[in-house]
């Protein structure tokens, strides 16, 4: 057993030894890296935004007119627009006992989320355009 060992091992070395090594032409590198940069700029890969920039402005607007709207506060009216078309008074109020008045703090709670919202996104959306390279 030992002895078909040596054989085998005898005749795989001599038939190494016989073939040698390939050598790589000169311009191999060369010729590597040309392809690779013919296949690494390909337009696989568009990046085009989820949110465009018309909607993110009408996004700040609103989000301005709320601020503004919380700031100035409300100014209450005699008269509305309804009292002045003299139309007749039909009440059907089908939540006369829930009451609709939000409180100061929740609503400082509302204004504060909206911004904190509005100041993490883009950086989240920064951080991760970062982080993935291609």
């Amino acid at each position: 057993m030992r002895e078909d060992n040596k054989k085998i091992e005898q005749f795989i070395n001599n038939i190494m030894s016989e073939a040698g090594l390939e050598q790589p032409s000169l311009d191999f590198t060369a010729n590597v890296l040309s392809q690779i940069e013919v296949t690494s700029t390909s337009n696989a890969t568009v990046y085009k935004p989820l949110i465009s920039k018309s909607v993110w402005i009408l996004i700040l607007g609103s989000f301005i007119a709320l601020i503004g709207y919380v700031i100035i506060g409300n100014t209450e009216t005699t008269a509305s627009w309804i009292d002045r078309l003299e139309l007749p008074k039909v009440s059907l109020n089908l939540f006369e006992n829930v009451s609709s008045h939000l409180s100061s703090t929740l609503m400082y709670a509302f204004v504060l989320l909206a911004l904190m919202v509005s100041i993490q996104v883009p950086l989240v959306k920064y951080y991760f355009k970062n982080r993935i390279t291609f």
